[in-house]
């Protein structure tokens, strides 16, 4: 990208240079003079955007490309290079100019911090490296990067629609001949403007519509695909999900983010960037029609003359819509996003209630969570009963700007009309551009709505980065809690000390070690933080300061007291969190039937909610099947035989100590039956308002 806007900027001097010339040699017909002057501000353009955000140096790039072929279209045109026809489809010379003025615009806002702020979201896509995306077969071949494809959809996106704005701008002089062939009753002009002006540019327009729907749908799920993938995998990252809700980010909802919010921030950035750019081309375009028609203007029934008077009207009554179009919606932005919130909460809780439909139906709490339903979806209503109304305020409003906006250039040209000054083409003309500048500077006006959701979406985002950002800081420093591999045999730890989220700590140990072989059982009151520790040895935990070393280059795996079961078939629940694919089906059902599960051997194709079909003690031991397959070289249970009696509890530790002897294991547990099922107990003992791991000697032979 930057060898291109080189090449361009060095190009755009050229061309410049070569237009400059020709206005030097006498009887050549050139460019106007301020078209070879923009060559050297495009230049300059693109030189100072070297440091500018990669998606928006698509923007200046395909803008310094527009001035090239612009410019230079027009040059060979006035040498009488190009057929009569296609140079009468040539868009005004003004046209290179104002795709100087664009770039300058792109510029510009760069540092606009809304812009900033969009632009940290959409620039990792267009600027990584990645391979094509393989699930979409749509311009796979437009690049070798996926990123370098992005950026070539947006810059073929952006020329479309800045060959519709110039097909706009011919179309703005096709009118206005034809209106004046009528005036002058001329039939051979007439036809010959229907048949070889209008068709043309017909078909080409019908030609740029549906391009610009390919191009931008496509660009649409080749972003959302990217970003969706770069979202969720960096969520679910190095424990990142787990450790958000410990910071002070708001980053409510994750999955609605990842799944609604960066369809509706693609769908609309590019929509909006590259419609506000068009819009802004229009603008200039049609001031420079609107001026030349309006430079002697004489204010209707006066002598004055006022130069430029349809660009200052049209300028005051645009400036005065959109400054009271932002008084009267300026609420929405909040509204808009509280929306969002209220409305992920209420899915939320719905969630929850089929998640734990169990517990309470048991609990008869069905009357309890309806109350809070209600009372979730009351909030939603509320607040959608308010951003009714202030809808309607801005509808009321800009329906009627637009209303008026029909008739107000009719009724100042009018007069210069009816008294023969000005031809019915050059009225319809300078309708039509009043129209279109009025509508460009309206964007704002017409699209407030639609930018107010965008904002709040784009902050939603945005704050979501932030959280996984944050996040990934802790799980690199905490207060100060290293993780390393500093050991060849037992899991370590040195100067430990664990703290809540709070920062209230909770766990001190100077010297701990878990030796390898046999089985260690940890133990101590509720609230010790045995839980905590084994977070902090499996590296999840970011809360502390010390060390903990885990020996190098061996497998470890963590049972919880409640295991997660996937959705899907029960294979894939067993095997989780490995793939299917890496055992037999001999292999699962032999250690279903070691975990004491036959009941479900021949059931590995069921597709089910497991975690609502088994039970307890069920999910446990299916979990203890998965420990089985993995064959793990460290075993780490947190209560997770817990929710079985006692002969069933003996009898899965037995089994695992027999069918996994290479495998260390370290469980949590309160029952003294456990005791005499380990080799070694670690008991956490208080001590100066903390509570220290301290091995104590069994009391019951291991068995």
């Amino acid at each position: 990208m930057a060898a291109l806007r080189t090449g361009l900027g060095f190009q755009a001097a050229l061309t410049a240079l070569v237009a400059l010339v020709l206005l030097a040699v006498p009887g050549i017909p050139s460019p106007p003079l301020y078209v070879s002057l923009a060559g050297f501000a495009m230049a300059g353009i693109l030189i100072a955007s070297a440091n500018l955000s990669a998606y928006l140096k698509v923007f200046v790039s395909v803008y310094g490309i527009g001035y090239l072929l612009l410019a230079g279209a027009k040059t060979v045109a006035a040498l009488d290079l190009l057929p009569a026809v296609v140079a009468a489809l040539l868009p005004p010379a003004f046209a290179a100019t104002g795709a100087v003025v664009f770039a300058g615009i792109v510029l510009a806002i760069s540092h606009w911090k809304p812009i900033r702020d969009i632009t940290l979201i959409a620039d990792p896509y267009f600027a990584n490296r990645d391979a094509p995306t393989k699930e979409i077969g749509l311009f796979r071949w437009f690049g070798r990067t996926e990123g370098q494809i992005g950026q070539r959809l947006v810059a073929l996106s952006i020329f479309v629609n800045f060959a519709d704005v110039a097909l706009t701008l011919r179309f703005n002089f096709f009118y206005r001949d034809l209106y004046n062939t009528l005036q002058e009753l001329n039939a051979e002009a007439f036809w010959h403007q229907v048949l070889w002006i209008f068709i043309p540019l017909a078909i080409l327009n019908i030609v740029i519509g549906m391009v610009d729907l390919f191009v931008d749908s496509s660009l649409h799920i080749r972003w959302r695909t990217w970003l969706t993938h770069s979202l969720y995998e960096r969520w679910l990252g190095k424990g990142t999900h787990y450790r958000i809700p410990f910071i002070d980010e708001q980053a409510d909802n994750p999955d609605q983010r990842i799944q609604q919010d960066v369809n509706a921030f693609i769908q609309q950035t590019a929509s909006l960037s590259i419609r506000l750019l068009s819009q802004a081309a229009q603008l200039v375009s049609f001031i420079v029609i609107l001026w030349t028609l309006s430079r002697d203007f004489v204010l209707p029934f006066t002598d004055a003359v006022i130069p430029g008077f349809l660009v200052w009207l049209v300028i005051a009554y645009a400036v005065v819509g959109t400054w009271l179009t932002h008084i009267i919606g300026k609420p929405l932005i909040g509204l808009n996003f509280r929306q969002e919130q209220v409305e992920a909460d209420f899915r939320f809780s719905l969630a929850r209630n089929r998640i734990y439909s169990e517990q309470i139906a048991l609990l008869r709490g069905e009357r309890a969570e309806a109350s809070r339903l209600a009372t979730i979806f009351h909030t939603v209503i509320d607040n959608y009963v308010d951003i009714i109304y202030r809808r309607i305020k801005l509808i009321a409003f800009t329906f009627s700007y637009r209303q008026a906006s029909a008739v107000f250039p009719l009724i100042i040209a009018a007069p210069s009309f009816f008294s023969k000054k000005i031809t019915l083409g050059t009225l319809q003309q300078t309708s039509d551009a009043f129209g279109n500048v009025q509508n460009a500077l309206n964007f704002f006006v017409t699209s407030y709505i639609t930018l107010a959701s965008y904002r709040a979406n784009t902050i939603r985002l945005g704050s979501f980065k932030r959280a996984m950002t944050k996040a990934e800081a802790l799980s690199a420093a905490g207060y100060g809690l290293a993780q390393g591999n500093d050991t060849a045999g037992p899991v370590t730890a040195r100067g430990l000390t664990l703290a809540l989220p709070d920062g209230r700590e909770i766990v001190k140990a100077d010297e701990l070690t878990f030796r390898t072989g046999g089985a260690t059982l940890v133990t101590g009151p509720s609230g010790s933080g045995k839980s905590t520790l084994f977070r902090a040895i499996a590296g999840i935990w970011p809360f502390g300061k010390g060390r903990i070393d885990v020996p190098a280059g061996q497998s470890a795996l963590l049972l919880p007291q409640r295991p997660y079961l996937p959705l899907g078939t029960l294979r894939g629940a067993v095997v989780y969190p490995n793939t299917i694919d890496q055992f037999t089906d001999e292999a699962i059902r032999e250690a279903l039937v070691a975990a004491q599960l036959p009941q479900l051997a021949d059931r590995l194709d069921e597709v089910d909610s497991w975690d609502r079909r088994l039970s307890g003690g069920e999910q446990q031991r299916l979990a203890i099947a998965r420990a089985l397959l993995a064959k793990p070289q460290w075993l780490f249970l947190d209560e997770a035989t817990a929710a079985l009696d006692e002969p069933s509890e003996a009898a899965i530790y037995r089994m695992l100590r027999e069918r996994l002897p290479g495998t260390t294991i370290v469980s949590i547990g309160h029952r003294s039956t456990l005791h005499g099922l380990h080799d070694r107990r670690v008991d956490m003992q208080p001590e100066a308002g903390l509570f220290a791991p301290r091995e104590v000697r069994m009391t019951v032979p291991a068995e």
